[in-house]
């Protein structure tokens, strides 16, 4: 097989840089990445389907919130293990005229939990399932910002997703190597399985096109009938009816709550740049560690040595300790995370001869929190709109349950809240939202967007983001180079590890020398890599603006992305406004 290509063409009026099929593709010899450049906006997301749905939007002469929603719901159907209507998603988007919104979609805890049963669970180790559902938000955070921010009807931006449930999707490599991890518990839940697997037990082979008729009924049924149907109608009554029959806590009562949360988003700076991302602890603990890495030298980051990534593994595992033990909104509505005096107080505790202990960084243990699995998109219009989502359903697949008939895997945000002790920190109780780590963000300059980005990953998601935002500010690197330049990932302290991908010009030698200061647990990853493996080191995906009105789309080389760019667009009411 061929070495690893990328179609870089027109097909059907789009630009794309995407792998040229999921059957042709194979693990890079080394990391590398593509680009669409175009003054009509781009869309960049985890899947070539879904960056298409949204760059058709584009155009038909939709802004970015169009496009941005007709891609997350397609992202729900092509990448259904990260997305979908049984999920949360987080929203930034700045409009044309500065305005910056930030709305929450993450999934709310139930008003039926049942703390002793969710412990019980826990103790004996068995799988969450229908326990782990929270309500799903998802469906409500995109219909808001639509509804808002949008120019299209919410039937138009779902026709790409139904299309696509309808006629069929591929997978890429990254997800399918996702897929096969979850196997054994996906294999548990029948009606799942069925809708993955073949003959509901086994892997499809590669070139395998997924169709879904279930999820493009209930997609139809929200095009005819709005948002409503499912949060207080007949799919409203049928997830209640399956979660009684199943165990589960989430209620009808719970559904008609649900709704996406207008939020302030968080400020910072880095070198000159203005840092935009969503109030939440990955947004912050991202903050936070550009302030820390702005108390070093530029130089320190552009040089090819082992203090390079000493610095950036500490920064990143500083910042989120921090923001695991704030417990946010609290850090947020105090803003004490975010003060530059914070950071230079932070910062000083880094040493450049060896690694500092946890108790040096954080005073108290937190709770191991589980490997969760999410997608982001980008999108820019040619309006000067710019749209950054971040969606997820917790495990990647969820719960690994669903209900029959409907077409999507319910999330398992409730499996992360502490169950035992009502005063603790993390403790379950109706109504909230899990501890975070996404973080949508935007960098600006003199007021005008350089960088729009957000990864995939959990705890490594915001290293990721770190590592990219380091590349263009501090080593002067394109965003093709930076996203494919190696990285070097905080692996969060569940795992107390270093992940380092061994490419040019990271080497051995300087891995050797981390491990000698202290950094003991280093994950090497080599090249080539397993899919699963190389999925290990976030999934990027991420805007560049040139000062021309170009605007420059790439994925993540890592989870076999795919931006995308109208060739044309059809006149839009925002024309002749």
């Amino acid at each position: 097989m061929a070495t690893p290509g990328w179609l870089r063409a027109t097909a059907g009026g789009l630009l794309l840089a995407c792998p040229i099929a999921a059957g042709e593709w194979e693990p890079p010899p080394a990391l590398w990445a593509d680009e669409v450049r175009s003054p009509l906006g781009v869309v960049v997301t985890s899947s070539p389907e879904a960056s298409a749905a949204g760059a058709r939007i584009l155009a038909a002469g939709g802004n970015a919130v169009d496009a941005a929603v007709a891609a997350a719901f397609a992202l729900g159907v092509a990448e259904p293990g990260s997305s979908g209507l049984g999920g949360g998603t987080v929203i930034l988007v700045r409009l044309a005229d500065g305005r910056l919104v930030a709305l929450d979609g993450l999934t709310t805890v139930p008003a039926a939990i049942n703390r002793a049963a969710l412990q019980a669970t826990r103790e004996r180790g068995e799988p969450f399932g229908y326990l782990g559902v929270a309500t799903p938000v998802t469906l409500a955070a995109l219909a808001r910002v639509l509804a808002q921010y949008g120019t299209m009807r919410l039937d138009q931006v779902l026709a790409p997703a139904i299309e696509l449930a309808t006629f069929g999707y591929g997978i890429t490599p990254a997800h399918r190597a996702f897929l096969e991890s979850y196997l054994g518990t996906i294999r548990q839940s029948p009606y799942l399985a069925g809708l993955l697997l073949r003959d509901g037990w086994d892997l499809w082979e590669e070139r395998h096109r997924f169709c879904n008729d279930d999820l493009a009924a209930t997609l139809r049924r929200i095009a005819a009938e709005g948002p409503a149907v499912f949060y207080r109608g007949e799919i409203a009554a049928a997830i209640e009816a399956d979660m009684l029959r199943e165990g589960g806590f989430l209620r009808r009562a719970d559904l008609a709550r649900a709704d996406a949360t207008p939020r302030l988003p968080v400020v910072g700076r880095y070198r000159g740049y203005e840092v935009i991302s969503f109030p939440c602890a990955g947004g912050v603990a991202l903050i936070e560690a550009l302030h820390i890495l702005e108390r070093f030298p530029s130089e320190r980051l552009r040089s090819d040595s082992a203090d390079r990534l000493h610095l950036l593994v500490e920064a990143a595992r500083i910042a989120l300790a921090d923001s695991e033990e704030a417990r946010l909104p609290l850090a947020v509505r105090t803003g004490s995370l975010l003060a530059p005096a914070f950071a230079a107080r932070r910062a000083a505790l880094i040493r450049s001869d060896r690694a500092l202990s946890d108790a040096e960084i954080a005073e108290r243990p937190t709770t191991p929190w589980e490997e969760r699995d999410t997608t982001h998109l980008s999108v820019a219009d040619r309006f000067g709109n710019v749209a950054v989502f971040t969606q997820s359903l917790g495990r990647t697949f969820g719960s690994h349950v669903a209900t029959p008939g409907l077409g999507f895997a319910y999330n398992s945000f409730l499996e992360s809240f502490h169950f035992a002790d009502p005063a603790h920190p993390d403790a379950i109780r109706p109504g909230r939202t899990p501890y975070a780590t996404v973080a949508p963000t935007m960098l600006l300059r003199d007021g005008k967007p350089v960088l729009a980005l957000g990864s995939a990953g959990t705890m490594r998601l915001v290293p990721s983001i770190l590592n990219v935002i380091s590349n263009v500010v501090d080593r002067g690197m394109s965003l093709r180079d930076a996203m494919a330049f190696p990285r070097v990932l905080w692996g969060g302290r569940k795992e107390n590890k270093v992940y380092v991908e061994i490419a040019p010009p990271i080497t051995d030698a300087q891995v050797d020398e981390l491990q000698r200061r202290g950094f003991v647990q280093v994950y090497r990853l080599r090249f080539p890599p397993r899919d699963i493996d190389l999925s290990a080191f976030g999934g990027v995906n991420a805007i560049a603006f040139d000062g021309d009105g170009t605007v420059v789309g790439v994925a993540d080389p890592r989870r076999q992305g795919c931006a995308a760019a109208p060739a044309s667009v059809r006149p839009s009411l925002a024309d002749h406004s």
